[in-house]
């Protein structure tokens, strides 16, 4: 009997510690989606620390973590391209060369994350 707990205590300790991790999962996937929320009506700041705070909360929620990377490329894309329309003379050019890195980056990053 005795030597029937402790594989059922360890099986029990994996059960467990997959049940956190899908809730951490979860939960940084909420925060992704929030990110994306504030992004849609434009809200950077907000869409960049909520990315920030999801990768400080949930260091082990790798998924959600590579695709803040990508959401990350995408609010500064956006935002630059925003900032572009209004901008003249250096300020234009430096956004210009900003936006290309990132369409650039993006691309990269998409590939890295399909392989």
């Amino acid at each position: 009997m005795k030597r029937h707990i402790i594989p059922l205590c360890m099986l029990l300790s994996v059960l467990s510690a997959c049940d956190k991790q899908s809730s951490v999962d979860k939960a940084a996937g909420r925060m992704l989606g929030d990110a994306r929320f504030a992004l849609r009506y434009q809200h950077y700041d907000e869409a960049r620390d909520t990315i920030y705070s999801m990768r400080k909360r949930f260091p082990t929620a790798l998924d959600a973590r590579r695709q803040g990377i990508l959401l990350l490329d995408s609010i500064e894309l956006t935002a630059a391209r925003d900032s572009l329309q209004h901008a003249e003379g250096e300020e234009w050019e430096r956004l210009h060369v900003k936006v290309q890195f990132y369409e650039r980056k993006l691309t990269e990053d998409l590939k890295k994350n399909e392989e």
